[in-house]
């Protein structure tokens, strides 16, 4: 469960047992090597001594320390890494606030302190059963008697003292316990009492044992042992509370403790239903995935470059085994697109599991995870069926997932090509049935965000999507397209993650998958494919504009549907202020019952293009700081609509200095003055209008609010209504 949930801190726990188990075997090696050295002194007056001391070969105490030490920070690295990899897992059904601040596990030594860390946002972003654990294993809590939260808080405790001993120059040592020393003197001399010393650290000679013998006289032989154990031991605070209680026992407990906070922080996730964001690639950053040609680490050649811009399609390919890269022709220059390979499986026991969460995780990573209906099943006869692999759907369109994973060891390339076949076929068969299921009647199925969604499916147009993964893929795989009524598209992982990767939208994925509405000529192919199409529409001449809305005062915004940069990658701050306007927007629901006409809102705001999404976000951005300088006893506005074409959704974007009952009241009558003059030469009966407002906050808690509307048929205003919004909207003095 640990590994499945955070891989992270797995790793972490792995590298702290490992050393630990390498300490014990190097402090086994020297023991081995004589490193305890002992004396007996007896003075003339019959009383003696036995010591012991540690020596040391050169290095090897600073080698243990070491060890000891990489171990304490691989604990501390997993219980950050269990707060981090939270506060990251959830950020698709939870804005993160205060993004810049670092998250990390705090232990203070009193309430003051522990509510001081959290007030610096150490753990916002993780459950409040998380936040409530750790606040309850803190070493400053008193006992109430529970023996295993008891334990989380002393192992906690030693911790924090071992991190700041070591810090201070402190080193591994050893414990001298003794148990039973045993005195043999020859005659005339009589043993007459031996008494063990009380057991310490090892860090300098030390007295193990006391002993007086009777009738001692010099040139007496006397022998003993020392029947102490000597341990591994970090001497710094260690009080033992019995014999039996080693340092190392007590490192156990401390190890057993936080792989026991790591298992609770995933029972108490795999609580929360809905997706979660997806594996990280190692190594390749979000920035690195599209560069200038010019500027590449591949340093390709100015004759090299100048071929590809002069080619027929400007498409140039070379695949590395860790990533695919592109060499895309465009007005602006070459650009090379990396096309990394499909970002890590969670650690489920079986990888076509592993498989099917990474989909839903990547389509809620970078789309929305609204739109993502994870497999459901159904009772069928005695029995149960499943749904799909999942489901994809926006507004009117959906997408049937079915994902074939690759178990075991592959085998050569025929052999694979030929399970890779056999798979498409088998995928293709489930898909047509799923639809026809679909077709008959409608379901219930819980999205990404852990809603239970009613979904119309009689009524919407479904393609199919048949992912494979494998862990290599076998190349020039040829794929048939297979006879039916549902469009079957074949695609690798890596596919399926560079399509939302690169558009940051489920409505434009899924609109572009109905678009293709078949695969490539050649499994793994995509990538290639949707970089045609977008050449195809940058050279494409811009459709003409509704007359009416240039009477309006619009203008005419050109962008292809399918932009050849990855989006954001112009201006990423800008995108993803749209992407937070549209969280905000998500999860500002509050029951049940808004859930599904949600879902249509959602879905209108996600229409908005891609390649528009950037300009929007900075409008917003600018809109949102200049209004903050209205003057006094004024309220300031920015206000933008925008339409797609006639029979689209008409989306209006405001921003406002306060958010008042009037300036509420103002936002509605823009939106329905909007709405409205849409029906001067349209029907209104099943056009839609959906608008979001945003007004900054200033407390802190977030930086603005999101207000929302949505208006369907004719909001029947009055000519006074009219007039009045006209006054307040229209005229160059609004």
């Amino acid at each position: 469960m640990i590994k499945e949930n955070y891989p992270q801190a797995h790793g972490h726990l792995q590298k702290a047992q490992q050393a630990k188990a390498e300490m014990a075997s190097l402090w086994s090696t020297l023991l081995d090597g004589d490193l305890v050295e002992e004396s007996v002194v007896t003075h003339p007056d019959g009383s003696g001594v036995i010591s012991a001391w540690l020596a040391w070969p050169a290095g090897r105490q600073e080698e243990l320390t070491e060890l000891f030490r990489g171990c304490v920070q691989e604990l501390w690295a997993c219980l950050d890494a269990l707060v981090e990899e939270s506060v990251e897992a959830f950020s698709v059904l939870q804005r993160v606030r205060r993004p810049e601040r670092s998250r990390f596990f705090p232990v203070a030594d009193s309430p003051e302190g522990f509510q001081a860390l959290l007030a610096e946002s150490c753990m916002d972003g993780t459950l409040r059963s998380h936040v409530a654990m750790v606040q309850d294993c803190q070493p400053f809590q008193s006992d109430d008697s529970n023996e295993i939260i008891d334990r989380l808080r002393t192992s906690l405790g030693h911790l924090v003292e071992w991190e700041a001993a070591l810090a201070a120059g402190a080193l591994m040592s050893a414990w001298a316990t003794p148990v039973e020393p045993q005195v043999h003197a020859a005659a005339p001399a009589v043993l007459q009492d031996v008494e063990a010393e009380p057991p310490g650290g090892l860090d300098a000679e030390r007295v193990l044992a006391r002993y007086q013998l009777s009738s001692f006289q010099h040139g007496c032989a006397v022998e003993a042992q020392a029947g102490t154990y000597v341990d591994l031991c970090f001497v710094e605070g260690f009080t033992p509370t019995a014999i039996e209680d080693t340092f190392d026992r007590q490192l156990t407990r401390v190890v057993e403790a936080v792989a026991r906070f790591a298992v609770s922080f995933a029972w108490l996730s795999s609580k929360v239903p809905g997706s979660r964001r997806v594996l990280a690639h190692s190594g390749l950053g979000e920035r690195d995935t599209w560069v200038e040609a010019a500027r590449s680490s591949r340093c390709w050649s100015p004759e090299e470059l100048a071929a590809l811009a002069s080619s027929d399609i400007g498409l140039g390919r070379v695949e590395d085994a860790d990533r695919l890269t592109l060499m895309v022709s465009t007005a602006g220059g070459v650009y090379e697109r990396v096309v990394p390979n499909a970002t890590p499986l969670r650690g489920h026991e079986r990888r076509g599991l592993a498989a099917e969460v990474a989909v839903q995780d990547a389509a809620a990573t970078w789309g929305l995870p609204d739109f993502v209906m994870v497999p459901s099943v159904e009772r069928k006869g005695r029995g149960v069926r499943e749904i799909s692999d999942g489901l994809l759907v926006v507004g009117d369109r959906g997408v049937v997932v079915q994902i074939k994973a690759r178990e075991g060891e592959p085998g050569t390339r025929e052999k694979e090509s030929s399970w890779v076949l056999k798979q498409l076929t088998a995928a293709g068969k489930q898909i047509h049935g799923t639809v026809r299921r679909l077709k008959m009647q409608s379901v219930q199925m819980t999205n990404g965000r852990g809603r239970s969604i009613h979904i119309d499916s009689h009524a919407i147009e479904w393609v199919g999507v048949t992912i494979i993964e494998h862990p290599t893929p076998p190349s020039d795989v040829a794929v048939t397209t297979q006879a039916g009524a549902t469009p079957v598209i074949a695609l690798l992982r890596r596919d399926w993650e560079f399509l939302f990767n690169q558009l940051r939208s489920t409505h434009a994925v899924v609109a572009n998958l109905h678009r293709v509405s078949g695969s490539a000529p050649v499994l793994g192919a995509e990538p290639e494919r949707y970089y045609e199409l977008a050449a195809a529409d940058a050279a494409a001449t811009p459709g003409p504009v509704d007359p009416d809305w240039a009477r309006r005062g619009g203008r005419p915004y050109s962008v292809p549907l399918l932009p050849a940069a990855p989006a954001g990658s112009d201006d990423d701050e800008a995108h993803t202020m749209v992407r937070i306007m549209l969280e905000d927007v998500a999860t500002s629901i509050t029951g049940p019952d808004e859930w599904e006409p949600w879902q249509r809102v959602l879905s209108s705001l996600d229409s908005l293009p891609v390649g528009y999404r950037t300009d929007l976000g900075r409008f917003l951005l600018h809109a949102l700081v200049g209004v903050n300088d209205a003057e006094a006893g004024s309220t300031a506005w920015r206000m933008r609509t925008f339409i797609a074409g006639p029979d689209q959704d008409q989306l209006g974007f405001a921003v406002c200095s306060a958010l008042t009952d009037q300036t509420r009241a103002a936002f509605s009558a823009w939106l329905q003055l909007r709405h409205h003059e849409r029906g001067e030469r349209a029907d209104l009966a099943h056009l839609t209008s959906v608008g979001v407002l945003l007004t900054p906050r200033t407390d802190g808690y977030r930086e603005w609010d999101t207000t929302v509307q949505a208006i369907s048929g004719d909001p029947e205003l009055t000519e006074a209504e009219l007039s009045t919004y006209r006054d307040l909207f229209n005229t160059s003095k609004a």
